[in-house]
């Protein structure tokens, strides 16, 4: 990941965090997508950030390059690591599931970070991807503002399911949300199954 990126989350990770509380239709509407992808068993989240996914979902492991992050996954009761997606400190099959959210926009090579995150997954394990849909009207939000565009740059579905392919993951099922529009929703939404008409989609998707 982009070491500029990295750098930014390192110095803003209060108002990150924050950010959750000031918006929270959308946070636990994006975590009810979630919540329906994700297995028992021994997690890790990639980008675990400062554990607003990862705590609530009972994912045990976090990892992150931002150590300011960390500290806040901690006190969340996430076994936090320092580290970075494209070079896990961690042996093969190692987990049930690994869990990727909002992180795959900022990666440069998708591929190569989610063959990564597959070689950590044990046989019959589940890797969860949580992502904003580039067509979407809210990938298109994103497109146009500025603020995001420099960095933020959402994949389609359909990427992620060609990848899939390539790193010996099965799709198994996905869930969307997200159909009110950008840049906020005023009440929670449930998910969905299929991808196409949310902003949100989560794909999950089995080790073989």
């Amino acid at each position: 990941m982009n070491r500029e990126i990295i750098g930014h989350f390192q110095k803003t990770w209060k108002d990150f965090d924050e950010w959750f509380d000031a918006h929270q239709a959308l946070y636990l509407t994006e975590l009810a997508a979630l919540k329906k992808a994700v297995p028992p068993g021994t997690g890790l989240e990639i980008g675990v950030g400062t554990g607003r996914f990862a705590a609530p979902l009972a994912v045990r492991f976090g990892l992150d390059p931002a150590i300011n992050m960390l500290k806040l996954a901690k006190k969340r009761g996430v076994q936090s690591v320092l580290g970075f997606g494209e070079n896990l400190p961690f042996r093969n099959e190692s987990f049930h599931f690994v869990q990727i959210v909002f992180v795959i926009e900022f990666v440069a090579a998708p591929l190569l970070f989610l063959k990564e995150a597959a070689r950590t997954i044990r046989r019959n394990g589940v890797l969860i991807l949580g992502f904003i849909d580039k067509n979407s009207q809210w990938g298109l939000y994103y497109a146009r503002d500025p603020t995001h565009r420099k960095f933020f740059h959402p994949p389609s579905p359909e990427e992620i399911l060609e990848i899939f392919k390539n790193i010996g993951m099965e799709f198994q099922e996905a869930f969307q949300t997200l159909f009110q529009p950008p840049p906020d929703i005023r009440e929670k939404e449930d998910p969905r199954r299929g991808f196409g008409q949310g902003g949100f989609v989560v794909l999950k998707a089995i080790k073989k």
